[in-house]
């Protein structure tokens, strides 16, 4: 099986996971996330020394935002490890805290690990293209 007809079956159970939990059905952004993400990628992917990553949380239960939203960030450790941080009230954004549901690595785990400074520009541009794209989404600083 081809690296693309896996990730494809990833982000189809991806996609059947999250509407089960969607009391409004499936989220209508997603396969649009999914391209925006899949556009970007990492020069310094996977080279020696680097350790940097980007990750995106699936938010959901804001007040001011009907249904999910995506935030996203930027870490030196693994993304499970930075995400329990957020939850646990280390270091963490407010949103991913209180609204934080999981992980979403079928939309970025294609780009990690990479330099500190990519993943400061990535950080930044994969929430601006979001954000532009419609999609509701915080952090990216």
């Amino acid at each position: 099986m081809g690296g693309m007809g896996s990730q494809e079956e990833r982000f189809a159970e991806l996609r059947g996971r999250l509407s089960e939990l969607s009391d409004d059905g499936p989220i209508p952004w997603l396969l649009r996330a999914e391209r925006v993400c899949k556009g970007f990628s990492a020069k310094t992917h996977k080279k020696r020394g680097v350790r940097d990553r980007v990750y995106i949380v699936l938010l959901q239960g804001l007040k001011r935002r009907r249904g999910y939203a995506l935030y996203v960030g930027r870490t030196s450790c693994k993304p499970e490890v930075r995400f329990q941080q957020h939850k646990d009230g280390y270091k963490s954004s407010k949103y991913v805290r209180k609204y934080g549901v999981r992980l979403l690595p079928e939309l970025f785990g294609h780009l990690n690990p990479m330099s500190n400074a990519e993943s400061i520009e990535l950080e930044a541009s994969i929430a601006e293209a979001l954000k532009k794209a419609g999609i509701p989404t915080y952090g990216g600083h």
